[in-house]
């Protein structure tokens, strides 16, 4: 008798304990044990399992925006079915600049399309390009807007208006940035990879570094890992001194130059490769003043579905013939040994990576 009330009294323990700890469960019998007990059965409600592995499920899956199409505006594709035409080496770029003041109200009217993105996304409408996309997980399906493909790839009121609207070739207020919610996820993991890093508040075309995490920053998107490449011998102080310490803690910087040898370690779309994954937000940007290593970077991400599945963002400055750029800082072109290297062919490379799901910019 003493011993069946021992055995009774650890049965009621051990299952007060595992109740304790959740481990109860209901058996085939009916009766009420745990795994300390071997003469009981636990018990769990069926209801509240189900509530963890549904739990568990929505832990565990990933989701991410998936692309469906690109849809270029009216002003875009005007544009890409004249490029051939008006394309030139001409200093003032005659034609081109005919075509865009002949059309310089719907030109002011995608200029303040762009302006009006900034305080409302949704206002964007027709006079901005976009991407369509579809959420994984809620199925639901969205528009992200992005700048259209105009005039030299620059600001689209640069160099041709003679007007008090006319804008510095330096001016990036042309791009449209995503905000979070367009394009991001809370969980995900937030890159930028940053080809012709110079420092990070200064740069020859202005401020690369600082540029992207201010402007992402004012969208609801907060790196969180920053690494860069910068093949002008630098020396570190000028480059650390200048970064904030909370940017400091998340960044690489190599002061080395970039190869582009696929699967080079000192190559940065290695680094895609092997530290992203397709729910994280990734920008990449590439701007070293040397076509021939430029395009070679850029051939392989548009010949890669995986790194066209990895890359949301993709700036680039594109140095073509064609653009009377050559005359306002990139020298004469018309001899190039790169391929890709006129201006049609700049309008058809970004054509054909935002056809592929990657929002590729005309970077200054």
């Amino acid at each position: 008798m003493r011993n069946d009330r021992r055995i009774i009294f650890i049965c009621v323990v051990c299952c007060l304990v595992a109740f304790k700890l959740g481990q109860v469960y209901v058996d085939t019998r009916g009766t009420i044990c745990t795994d300390h007990c071997k003469e009981c059965t636990t018990t769990k409600q069926a209801s509240h399992e189900s509530d963890i592995n549904t739990k568990v499920h929505a832990r565990n899956q990933s989701c991410n925006m998936e692309f469906i199409k690109y849809i270029p505006s009216t002003i875009e594709q005007l544009w890409s079915a004249e490029i051939k035409r008006v394309a030139s080496n001409e200093h003032t770029w005659k034609v081109g600049c005919e075509l865009l003041n002949n059309d310089l109200v719907k030109v002011q009217e995608l200029v303040s399309a762009v302006k009006a993105y900034e305080n409302d996304p949704s206002s964007a409408k027709s006079h901005l390009s976009s991407h369509e996309f579809r959420d994984s997980c809620t199925g639901r399906h969205s528009l992200v807007h992005i700048e259209p493909l105009v005039s030299f790839l620059r600001h689209p009121l640069a160099l041709c208006p003679k007007t008090e609207f006319a804008a510095d070739i330096l001016d990036k207020a042309y791009l449209v940035v995503p905000y979070k919610d367009e394009v991001a996820y809370d969980e995900s993991t937030k890159w930028l990879f940053d080809v012709g890093a110079s420092i990070y508040d200064t740069g020859a075309g202005g401020a690369s570094q600082s540029w992207f995490v201010d402007t992402y920053r004012a969208r609801g998107i907060e790196f969180d890992r920053i690494i860069g490449w910068e093949a002008a011998k630098t020396d570190p102080p000028n480059q650390w001194d200048r970064v904030p310490a909370d940017i400091k803690r998340k960044t690489s910087w190599f002061n080395i130059p970039v190869t582009t040898g696929v699967g080079d370690a000192d190559n940065p779309l290695t680094f895609i490769k092997h530290l992203t994954k397709p729910e994280d937000f990734v920008v990449f940007k590439v701007d070293i003043d040397s076509p021939l290593v430029e395009i070679a970077l850029v051939k392989q991400l548009m010949a890669d579905s995986q790194l066209l599945e990895l890359v949301d963002e993709f700036y680039f400055e594109h140095h073509v013939s064609g653009s009377p750029m050559q005359w306002l800082g990139w020298g004469d072109l018309q001899n190039s040994d790169a391929e890709l290297s006129t201006l049609p062919e700049s309008y058809e490379l970004f054509t054909f990576l935002r056809e592929h799901g990657v929002r590729a910019h005309s970077w200054v």
